[in-house]
């Protein structure tokens, strides 16, 4: 069981405390005249290590203490005074509140390690895969432990049993040991197999068909020369150890179940015993509960050292006992594969490595002139762009520049004044009306020369101002031209830190993704950083199981007899599987949520009620609700499901 302990103390610290104030408040009350002796100090010594939360070390030491004393030797001695009576009874009290607290803390673990031993044979038949690499784990299982030693362990390998019975029947038929005796023929004919009993073969190899012989799916198909016949045999020989391998684990987690129920229905009576009992009657109601029975001690010292002596190591060897057949294989099973396979593969891709050492240089080299070039070109270099933008406010034109502007615009005005001057006799008042007509657009004097002009083309041409007039409008489309595109370059300025993202949001997506992946996978090679309240995925999926759990264990409450209607209180099995839940919760809450916050402190209040006992029913889904609501959205349980899949 240490391989699978979990610390289950603080919730029977806890869970004990209201019980031990209250009978040490009840046993020590006493009017009796205060007397000095070596005996009363030390009882009251020992009252004092057995202050609440009782110590585990504490409780022995004042076990061994009742055992020198000779049982109610101080009792019935004469010089025995009453304020050493009252200091004993008080003294055995506290020790029985510790060792309630021990049998809490020993069925709860018994029920914790069935039920992770349950899940991990649920998760092995969940998975067609899982479930063959269980069938080659346990295949070659203590194979080399059985070579070594003669004797079969308790847990040996399915060839090695299945090797064994071959060679008993053959001995019990007296024949040789020889290759032919191992052929399949041979097999069935020494090892038959019925239509609801397989044979001894396949029982060696599966030993859970011993106690469910009768299913159909293990009779194996007896080899044939009729094609349909072999084709069924060949099929059977492929998937039916895998078919086997299932059912052994769905056996082994129906067996678990069974004893997670019994643990639970004991656990549930001792938690129930917290607020049926009296303070005078609480070592004999304990042992009571913890032996199943009626209890044939006569006093309370002996109570206590019966369940300490007796009941419990008792009843963790019985569980030990119980369990083993059970529970996972070791773990040198488990990895035995990978010791066998890794090495050579290991070593086969350390050679590749070596062989290929030169072009895998190139492949770095070429890796880190993209990666520099990358970061140089695509993000640096952009980014810089981006600051200069926003430091200067972008001074420059992108297409044209101003100055080009005004320059082709003033020779316009030069041109048309200088037409105006020679063929239209225009004075200064009217040269300056057409320069600002020219600035605005407005050439209409021109227009109407070049009107007249074109009425007698190749005369003006050659003696008129035709050439002079074109030439002045091919200037003004020149002219708006460049206005046209400095209204361009004004709009792709006003745009410009807009485009400079834009060209830069690709690097920042490719840096932000790797970035995340990577810090990912330095969380997880840590052992996974909390990306919000509550540790990684894993264990806030745990602490949502259990969640969950709990409220379903609250809202089918199973019904009293034959009535109709649901019982207000929980029934031993109902409440043992509760604390079972509720204390996955208290361990999630001291392990992964921050010390001294608001959120520890108030989770672990409410998971402090669920775990009380008098607490009613339709109180604690009360409480259940306001955890989803309360805790749910910080802990990220309303995505868990989502996460999950």
């Amino acid at each position: 069981m240490s391989r699978l302990r979990i610390d289950s103390s603080n919730f029977a610290r806890s869970f004990t405390r209201p019980l031990s104030t209250r009978l040490s408040s009840s046993s020590i009350a006493s009017d009796a005249p205060q007397v000095v002796s070596e005996s009363t100090e030390t009882l009251r010594s020992l009252l004092g290590s057995l202050k609440p939360p009782v110590s585990q070390s504490a409780v022995d030491e004042a076990l061994k203490y009742l055992a020198r004393a000779g049982g109610n030797a101080l009792v019935n001695t004469e010089h025995t005074s009453e304020q050493e009576k009252v200091l004993k009874s008080a003294v055995v009290h506290q020790v029985a509140v510790g060792l309630y607290a021990r049998s809490l803390d020993i069925y709860l673990n018994e029920a914790m390690e069935i039920e992770l031993e349950a899940e991990w044979w649920a998760n092995v038949e969940r998975s067609g895969i899982s479930v063959a690499w269980f069938l080659l784990q346990s295949t070659m299982e203590f194979l080399l432990q059985d070579f070594f030693n003669d004797s079969i362990t308790a847990l040996p390998s399915r060839l090695s049993r299945a090797l064994r019975t071959i060679v008993d029947a053959l001995r019990a038929h007296r024949l040789p040991l020889r290759l032919s005796s191992f052929t399949p023929s041979t097999l069935f004919r020494l090892l038959p197999s019925t239509a609801f009993r397989p044979s001894a073969v396949t029982t060696s190899l599966f030993p859970h068909l011993e106690h469910e012989p009768t299913l159909t799916s293990v009779v194996w198909t007896r080899p044939s020369l009729d094609p349909s016949r072999c084709l069924q045999t060949i099929w059977s020989a492929i998937f039916l150890p895998l078919d086997l391998a299932r059912e052994e684990c769905r056996y082994k987690r129906k067996k678990l179940e069974i004893l997670m129920n019994q643990r639970a229905e004991q656990l549930g009576h001792l938690a129930q015993l917290r607020v049926a009992t009296t303070s005078d009657a609480f070592p004999k109601s304990l042992a009571v509960s913890i032996g199943g029975g009626s209890s044939l001690q006569q006093d309370d010292i002996q109570h206590v050292q019966y369940i300490s002596s007796s009941l419990l190591p008792s009843h963790i060897a019985e569980h030990t006992n119980a369990i083993r057949q059970f529970q996972r294989p070791s773990r040198l099973s488990l990895i035995w594969p990978k010791l066998l396979f890794i090495p050579p593969l290991a070593l086969y891709a350390l050679r590749s490595l070596y062989v290929s050492r030169a072009s895998i240089a190139q492949i770095g080299r070429d890796a880190k002139e993209t990666a520099a070039g990358f970061m140089k070109n695509s993000l640096i270099d952009p980014l810089k762009e981006v600051l200069k933008t926003v430091r200067t406010g972008g001074e420059d034109g992108v297409i044209v520049r101003k100055e080009g502007v005004a320059a082709d615009l003033s020779s316009l005005e030069r041109m048309t004044l200088s037409l105006a001057r020679d063929h239209l006799h225009y004075d200064s008042a009217q040269l300056e009306a057409l320069s600002k007509q020219i600035r605005v657009g407005d050439l209409t004097p021109v227009l109407q020369l070049y009107e007249e002009d074109i009425k007698t083309p190749v005369k003006s041409a050659l003696t008129g101002t035709l050439l002079r007039s074109l030439f002045i409008q091919v200037q003004k489309a020149k002219v708006d031209i460049d206005q046209a595109l400095a209204g361009i370059d004004k709009l792709l300025k006003s745009q410009e830190l807009t485009f400079a993202f834009v060209g830069l949001a690709p690097a920042l997506v490719i840096v932000t993704l790797v970035g995340s992946y990577l810090s990912h996978l330095w969380h997880e090679a840590r052992g996974g950083g909390p990306s919000r309240f509550g540790g990684r995925l894993k264990r806030r999926t745990r602490a949502w199981a259990a969640m969950r759990r709990i409220e379903r264990l609250l809202v089918s409450q199973p019904r009293v007899g034959d009535t109709t209607s649901p019982s207000t209180s929980l029934s031993p099995l109902t409440t043992g599987l509760l604390l079972v839940s509720v204390t996955r919760l208290r361990a999630f809450a001291e392990h992964s949520l921050p010390s001294g916050s608001r959120l520890r402190e108030g989770f672990l209040g409410d998971v402090g009620d669920l775990e009380d006992p008098a607490m009613p029913r339709e109180e604690k889904l009360r409480v259940i609700e306001r955890m989803w609501r309360s805790w749910g959205g910080v802990l990220g349980w309303h995505y868990i499901a989502a996460e999950s899949v």
